[in-house]
């Protein structure tokens, strides 16, 4: 998703084109462009809460034997650098590469993760049933690896070798809104518009009028004052319903 995009829509809905915001830069002094008032709105108030809805799915796979220990008795690990380089929300899941060292090493030949039946390679009915049977108890007798987050990039593994591993994580998204799916575009606009609406009011009742290329305007502010109490009411309503869009589970 472009955000220069959503930034003119949103002063073209607003009516904020030739309008001169009474924000100064606190270095230079200058006036801060209406363009540039929209971006921290949405980089500090929008995209953080909108990736609670919709995050931003990453993945990636990483030697454990690289990363970084925190609590070596706990097995508690810091996530790969690659995959944080926006705050993470929590982590979708923790699992085994499908290539690599899945289960038990059955020798010589047969590569990493294969599980040989007990009557080797034959396939007749009797082999075949024995091996069936064979894996079911291997698998009633597994205990199957887990994760537990413990915030901060931290991440505490039970039962996972020491080995190449793949996390999923529901990070928050890029300011530049470009890890934003296209389609969600009308969800987000709808609101990083009472969000930039919520700013305006809050702001600019304290002015009585705002000046502009074309002389002094009277913005209609009291046109934003119901911002607040519909932007509560559109998360509680995301709250509902955002999940049934979501892919929890990746079945493997």
């Amino acid at each position: 998703m472009i955000l220069s995009r959503t930034i003119s829509h949103i002063k073209m809905a607003l009516g904020l084109y030739a309008i001169t915001l009474p924000f100064k830069d606190d270095i230079t002094g200058e006036t801060t462009p209406t363009e540039n008032v929209i971006r921290d709105v949405l980089t500090t108030a929008t995209i953080p809460i909108y990736s609670q809805f919709v995050p931003w799915t990453r993945e990636g796979m990483a030697n454990l034997g690289n990363l970084k220990i925190i609590d070596r008795r706990n097995s508690v690990y810091l996530l790969p650098a690659f995959l944080t380089t926006t705050p993470v929300m929590y982590i979708s899941n923790v699992y085994m590469p499908f290539h690599g060292d899945r289960g038990i090493h059955s020798g010589v030949g047969h590569g990493d993760g294969f599980i040989a039946p007990l009557h080797g390679l034959y396939r007749g009915g009797r082999a075949v049933a024995a091996s069936q049977a064979s894996l079911m108890l291997m698998g009633q007798m597994r205990s199957e690896p887990t994760f537990e987050y413990l915030g901060e990039n931290k991440v505490r593994l039970y039962g996972f070798p020491r080995t190449n591993v793949m996390f999923r994580l529901a990070c928050e998204h890029e300011p530049n809104g470009e890890t934003m799916p296209a389609g969600c575009y009308d969800s987000f606009l709808q609101l990083a518009m009472l969000d930039v609406k919520m700013f305006l009011f809050n702001t600019l009742k304290l002015y009585d009028q705002i000046p502009s290329a074309h002389g002094t305007i009277n913005l209609k502010i009291e046109e934003f004052q119901a911002a607040d109490s519909d932007r509560t009411s559109l998360l509680k309503e995301w709250g509902e319903v955002f999940h049934l869009d979501m892919d929890w589970h990746q079945f493997m």
